[in-house]
């Protein structure tokens, strides 16, 4: 299904759930499922979610993705603001499930250092059809670190082609109520951030689509309530297509990785209070975004 924006896309694939979903036990608790989910977005800057029973918070999703930006997968600043950090941290206070610490993490190969970041940057520079620009997030190590945090998602790609820059992300496991909204929103900044990087290096490419796959969708048992409400109260006041266009959320032109880090955009390390990481979200949000 190719949807305009994350809004629609979220409310849809709901009511799918609702009417073509299995039911499963998974680790002990009943959801519905779908599996081998695949959906596009043709707009990656309408990653807003404005149904109101979601009770969608941009400025944590902001707060979020700049943690990722940061490559620290210390949970003591994100945790205060979505507790589910905090339940799955290991006894080192840290989450498996920082995207940014394999995306913006060093490695080392052939005595090069570089970051899959850096290396997809120059694969596509060098060769505008590659098939090879993937970053890869769930590690084999991952299957006996942390039991709590096994990374939902597997890997990011991008595709230039008529050019423009598309990305697909694949995911093992993705909750439909919270997890999906928060990923896209996090994965769609990323693509715009990559084409800022590539265009900074002289590529004038526009932005592409967004794919998404998950290999579970779900939705929770202890979210059903929610579901309802929102199939039964908004679902039925926008069908036929009536889907408000969004806010759209677009990273400014020169705004790259290093530009970030060197605003200090990035989530800070040390102890804050919850009122001063949104007041850092406020005040750097500006910076990096238009509008």
């Amino acid at each position: 299904m190719t949807y305009e924006n994350l809004n629609k896309a979220f409310v849809e694939e709901l009511a799918k759930l609702k009417t073509r979903g299995s039911e499963v036990n998974s680790r002990g608790s009943k959801q519905l499922e779908r599996t081998f989910t695949n959906l596009k977005i043709s707009d990656p800057t309408q990653i807003d979610i404005v149904v109101p029973a979601r009770k969608f918070n941009k400025n944590y999703a902001i707060a979020e993705w700049l943690w990722y930006i940061s490559g620290n997968q210390k949970v003591n600043n994100i945790s205060k603001l979505a507790s589910i950090w905090g339940d799955i941290q290991d006894p080192y206070g840290e989450a498996e499930s920082n995207y940014g610490s394999y995306l913006f993490g060093f490695c080392d190969s052939t005595n090069r250092v570089s970051t899959q970041w850096d290396w997809v940057t120059e694969e596509l520079i060098n060769d505008r059809d590659s098939r090879r620009a993937t970053l890869a997030i769930n590690q084999p190590y991952h299957k006996e670190k942390n039991p709590k945090d096994y990374p939902c998602t597997h890997y990011l790609q991008f595709f230039i082609r008529d050019n423009k820059l598309d990305m697909g992300v694949y995911m093992r496991s993705n909750d439909a109520i919270f997890g999906f909204c928060n990923d896209v929103f996090t994965f769609a900044l990323f693509q715009q951030l990559m084409l800022n990087q590539l265009n900074d290096r002289g590529l004038k490419l526009t932005l592409g689509e967004y794919y998404h796959s998950a290999g579970s969708f779900h939705i929770y048992e202890r979210h059903f309530s929610m579901m309802d409400k929102i199939l039964n109260n908004y679902y039925v006041d926008v069908m036929g297509g009536h889907y408000p266009q969004t806010e759209k959320t677009v990273i400014k032109p020169g705004i790259t990785y290093r530009k970030i880090l060197s605003l200090g955009a990035e989530l800070p390390s040390q102890d804050m209070t919850k009122a001063e990481i949104f007041d850092h979200v406020n005040k750097f949000k500006e910076m990096i975004f238009d509008g």
